[in-house]
C-alpha cells in the first residue's frame, strides 16, 4: 500500500508539474498543407510530433523556455515561449522549405523521410514531369532513362546485377508506396498495373536491400510513390481537388530497311513504295479530391497499340483508387484502401527472327495472352507522440490465359498473393535516433499448366533498422531473417530423393555511414547482404516457346551475395537551380547466382533436347564506377532547366567459369538438321570470353535535359550501351562447327551492332493555357536499329501527339 501511495503521489506531482500545454497546427508556408510528423522539441529533449492532421499537443513547465519545430527539408523554427501556471496556449507554425538543401526528400532508403544527400546508399529519383512529358505509356520505359538501370523483357537490371530471364525471377524489387508488386508464381514485376497517371516520384536504390525489403531486393529497389491532392491544389482551383486528363495518338514509322517491312505488301504508287504505318492511342485520367478528413484519388487508363512487330498487339484497360481517412475520434489514426484493376490482352514470343525478319516471330507463332490482374490493399496507421504503427496488407491476383492461333496451348496460370507488413517506428529526437522494426508474411497459391498442379509458397520475415544522426554523421544498421517454404503438388527428385517440399532461410545484414564533409559535400560508404529464393517458375516451369524447350530445375538453390560502395555527393546551386553530382565505386558478389541459360537439358523436342533452364552458375562478381548528375529549378524567372544524366562502367565476371558457367556436355546424340555427334563432345556455352557474365554491358550512358522558357519546353534524351559481348552460344553457332546459329541473321546483326547502340529521343511542348498543354514526342529520332538482347529488335521511330489537361 505504501508503494502504491508513493506512486500516486509521484504521478500527481508530474501532472501538476506539466499542467500547462501548447498546441496548434503546423503547415507548409507555401501551400498551407498540414505537415505530418513534425518534431516539437523542448530544451530538455522531451517532445512530440504532429499527427495526420498536422496537429500537436505538448505539456510543458510554466515559465519561459525555447521550443524547436523541426521537419525534414524545412528550416527549423525556434520560439521562446512563456506560460503562466495552468495556462494553455495555441501556437500555429508555418514552416518554410530549406533553400540550402538539394530539395529532394526520399523515403525508400530507411522507410522514413530523409534528405537524399544524407542517405547512406546510392539512389536516383525521377519526377512525375519527366514521366508525363515523355508520354510514358508503360512505366518501365521511363526506368530505362535512369543512370545504371536497364530493362530487358520486363526484368530490371541495376549496375549489371541481372542478365536475361524471360518472365521469371527478379533481383530488383518493384514496389508502389512501399508495397511489393511482384507476381507470386513467376516472381515477375507487374509493370502494367502501375498507374502512370498518379505518380509523385520514383525512387531507385542501387545495391543489395534485402535487409529492409526482403528476397527480391537482392540487386536493388524501384519504389513508385503516388500522390494525393495538396492544400495548394484546393486553394488554387477553389475546388476540393483537381482533374488530370492525358490524351495521345501516335504512329510507328516504317523501318529503314525494306527487309523489315512485314506489315503488308509494298505497292508502287507514283514510283514510290507505300507501306502501312501502325498506330497507338490512349487516354488516362486522374481525379484527386480532398474532403475534410478524406483524401481520395481515382484514375484510369485505356491504351491500344497495334505493335511494331507481327502479332504483338496490346489492348489494356486499367482502373485505380487510393483513399485515406483521418479519424476525428482517435487522434493520430488513419486508414484506407488502395486498389488497382487491370484487364489486358497482349501478344508475345521469346524469340524473334534474325536481322532481315527481326519483326517476325521465330516459327511464325505468337502467344496471345489475355488476363486480369488486380490488387486490393487495406491499411491502417496510428501515430502517437514519437511512435508510429502501421499495418499494410495486400491481396494480389494474377490470371493469364494463353492461346496460339486461337487454340489453348496448355500454358494458363493463376496466382494469388496474401501479404502483410506490420511496422513500428520510434523516433527518439533527444538522441537523434530512429528505430524501425517489423514483420512481413506472405502466402502464395499458384495453379499453372506450366507447373503441373497447385503449389503454394510461404514467406515470413523479421527485420529491424537503426538510424542515428551524430554531429555530421548519419549511421545506419539493419538486419533481417527471412524463411521460405514451398510445397509442390507433384513430387520432384532432388539429390535422388522424391520430395514435395522445399524450405530455406537466412539472416542478412547491412550497414552504412554518411559524413557531411562540407556545406554541400557528403561522403558515404555502405555494405549490405542480399538473398533470393527462386520463384516457382524458375523451379518447376516446363513448356515450349518458339520451338525451344524450357526446362524445370527443382534442384535450383537460393542465391545470396553482398554489395558495397563508396561515394561522394556534391551539391550544386545557382540561383534557384539546385542539383548534385554523384560519383560512386561499387562491387557486388554473388554465390550460386541463378541464370537463364541455354544447353542440352533433355533428349526430346524439336531441337534434340536443347533449350533454356534456370541454373546456378556459381560465384560471380560485378564491379565498377558510376557518375550521375541530377538537378532542377529556375536559372532565371523565365527559364527552367531539368537534368538527369549518368555514366556507368561495369565489369561483370564469373569467378569460376570452367566449373559451371562456361561449359556443358551433350546428353543426346541428335542435333538440329539431323546432325549426329559424339555424346562425349564438350561445348562452350558462351559466345565469347566465358569469364564475362552473359547478357550484360560494360558501358551505359544516359542523359535527359529539358528546358522550359515562358511556357515552351524542349527536351531530349540520349541512351548509349556498349556491345553485349557474351551471350548463349546457340545464337551464334550451331555446335557442330558451323557459324549460322539456331536463328539465321543473328551473327550478321551482332556484327552490325558491335559498336553498341546510341538512341536519341526528342520532345517539345507548349503550355497553351493554365490548364492545357500540347506535346509532340519523337522516340528513336534517327530510326536506329538496335536490340535489347539477341533476337529482340527494338521499336523503330515513333511519333506521338499529346494533349494534357489539368483542371
Amino acid at each position: 500500500m505504501r508503494k502504491i501511495f508513493t506512486l500516486v503521489i509521484i504521478t500527481l506531482c508530474n501532472l501538476t508539474l506539466y499542467s500547462q500545454t501548447i498546441s496548434g497546427t503546423i503547415t507548409d508556408s507555401n501551400n498551407n498543407e498540414e505537415l505530418i510528423g513534425v518534431n516539437i522539441i523542448l530544451e530538455n529533449g522531451r517532445g512530440t510530433s504532429t499527427d495526420v492532421f498536422g496537429k500537436y499537443t505538448l505539456s510543458i513547465n510554466d515559465g519561459t523556455q525555447k521550443v524547436t519545430f523541426k521537419y525534414i527539408g524545412y528550416e527549423d523554427i525556434v520560439k521562446e515561449i512563456s506560460l503562466a501556471k495552468d495556462e494553455n496556449k495555441t501556437i500555429n507554425i508555418a514552416l518554410e522549405s530549406s533553400s540550402e538543401q538539394l530539395s529532394t526528400v526520399v523515403v525508400s532508403a530507411g522507410r522514413f523521410e530523409q534528405k537524399i544527400e544524407e542517405i547512406t546508399v546510392s539512389m536516383e529519383v525521377i519526377k512525375s514531369t519527366l514521366i508525363e512529358n515523355k508520354n510514358t505509356t508503360q512505366i518501365e520505359t521511363a526506368m530505362d532513362q535512369i543512370p545504371g538501370v536497364n530493362i530487358t523483357d520486363g526484368q530490371a537490371n541495376i549496375r549489371g546485377g541481372s542478365g536475361w530471364s524471360f518472365g521469371a525471377g527478379t533481383r530488383v524489387l518493384v514496389m508502389v508506396d512501399d508495397m511489393p508488386l511482384i507476381s507470386g508464381d513467376a516472381g515477375q514485376a507487374q509493370w502494367s498495373l502501375i498507374a502512370t497517371e498518379n505518380i509523385n516520384q520514383v525512387e531507385v536504390i542501387k545495391g543489395a536491400s534485402s535487409a529492409l525489403y526482403g528476397s527480391s531486393a537482392l540487386n536493388g529497389v524501384i519504389n513508385v510513390r503516388t500522390a494525393f491532392p495538396s492544400q495548394k491544389d484546393i486553394d488554387k482551383n477553389k475546388l476540393p481537388g483537381y482533374t488530370k486528363v492525358n490524351m495521345h495518338f501516335g504512329l510507328i514509322d516504317v523501318p529503314k530497311r525494306k527487309e523489315l517491312h512485314w506489315n503488308g505488301i509494298p505497292s508502287n504508287q507514283g514510283g514510290k513504295l507505300v507501306f502501312k504505318r501502325r498506330a497507338f492511342k490512349g487516354i488516362e485520367f486522374l481525379q484527386g479530391m480532398k474532403f475534410d478528413n478524406i483524401d481520395l484519388s481515382i484514375g484510369g487508363n485505356i491504351f491500344k497499340d497495334d505493335g511494331y512487330r507481327m502479332g504483338e498487339i496490346l489492348d489494356r484497360k486499367r482502373f485505380n483508387i487510393n483513399s485515406t481517412y483521418k479519424s476525428e475520434k482517435v487522434e493520430g489514426l488513419s486508414y484506407g484502401i488502395n486498389a488497382n484493376f487491370l484487364s489486358q490482352s497482349s501478344g508475345s514470343t521469346i524469340i524473334w527472327n534474325g536481322l532481315d525478319e527481326a519483326y517476325i516471330p521465330l516459327g511464325g507463332n505468337i502467344t496471345r495472352t489475355t488476363g486480369d490482374t488486380y490488387n486490393i490493399d487495406p491499411f491502417i496507421t496510428y501515430v502517437k507522440g514519437n511512435n508510429r504503427h502501421s499495418l499494410r496488407t495486400r491481396y494480389l491476383s494474377v490470371t493469364n490465359n494463353n492461346l496460339t492461333d486461337g487454340v489453348d496451348i496448355g500454358q494458363n496460370n493463376s496466382a494469388n498473393n496474401y501479404y502483410t507488413n506490420y511496422q513500428w517506428q520510434k523516433n527518439i529526437e533527444k538522441y537523434k535516433l530512429r528505430i524501425t522494426s517489423g514483420t512481413t508474411n506472405e502466402k502464395v497459391n499458384a495453379n499453372s499448366d506450366l507447373f503441373s498442379g497447385e503449389n503454394y509458397k510461404i514467406n515470413n520475415s523479421l527485420y529491424t533498422q537503426i538510424d542515428k544522426k551524430w554531429n555530421r554523421f548519419n549511421i545506419s544498421l539493419g538486419a533481417r531473417y527471412e524463411s521460405f517454404r514451398l510445397h509442390a503438388e507433384d513430387k520432384y527428385f532432388i539429390d535422388g530423393d522424391s520430395i514435395n517440399d522445399i524450405s530455406a532461410g537466412k539472416p542478412v545484414f547491412r550497414t552504412g555511414i554518411n559524413y557531411q564533409a562540407a556545406e554541400a559535400t557528403y561522403v558515404r560508404a555502405s555494405w549490405g547482404q542480399g538473398y533470393r529464393f527462386p520463384s516457382m517458375a524458375e523451379l518447376f516451369i516446363s513448356t515450349n516457346q518458339s520451338g525451344l524447350e524450357i526446362y524445370p530445375n527443382p534442384e535450383l538453390k537460393p542465391e545470396s551475395g553482398w554489395s558495397s560502395e563508396i561515394g561522394i555527393k556534391q551539391g550544386v546551386k545557382t540561383g534557384k537551380w539546385m542539383g548534385y553530382i554523384d560519383v560512386a565505386a561499387f562491387i557486388q558478389q554473388y554465390d550460386d547466382m541463378m541464370e537463364f541459360s541455354f544447353g542440352q537439358w533433355g533428349v526430346n523436342g524439336d531441337l534434340g533436347g536443347m533449350g533454356f533452364k534456370s541454373i546456378n552458375v556459381g560465384k560471380t562478381q560485378i564491379s565498377g564506377i558510376e557518375l550521375s548528375i541530377n538537378g532542377q529549378g529556375k536559372i532565371n524567372p523565365n527559364l527552367t532547366i531539368n537534368v538527369i544524366a549518368g555514366y556507368t562502367y561495369m565489369n561483370p565476371i564469373s569467378l569460376n567459369p570452367n566449373s559451371v558457367y562456361g561449359y556443358g556436355i551433350y546428353h543426346g546424340d541428335t542435333l538440329p538438321n539431323n546432325a549426329i555427334v559424339d555424346q562425349s563432345i564438350t561445348y562452350t556455352n558462351s559466345s565469347s570470353d566465358s569469364t564475362m557474365l552473359k547478357y550484360r554491358y560494360n558501358h551505359i550512358a544516359k542523359a535527359d535535359i529539358e528546358v522550359v522558357y515562358k511556357g515552351i519546353s524542349l527536351g531530349g534524351s540520349i541512351r548509349y550501351n556498349s556491345f553485349m559481348t557474351n551471350i548463349d552460344k546457340i545464337f551464334t553457332e550451331d555446335f557442330i562447327g558451323g557459324d549460322n546459329g539456331l536463328i539465321p541473321g543473328i551473327n550478321s546483326a551482332r556484327e552490325k551492332f558491335k559498336d553498341g547502340d546510341f538512341i536519341i529521343d526528342l520532345r517539345t511542348g507548349y503550355q497553351m493555357t493554365k490548364t492545357a498543354r500540347l506535346g509532340f514526342i519523337v522516340n528513336n529520332l534517327l530510326n536506329t536499329e538496335y536490340t535489347s538482347r539477341p533476337a529482340n529488335m527494338m521499336p523503330p521511330r515513333t511519333f506521338a501527339m499529346q494533349l494534357a489537361l489539368k483542371i
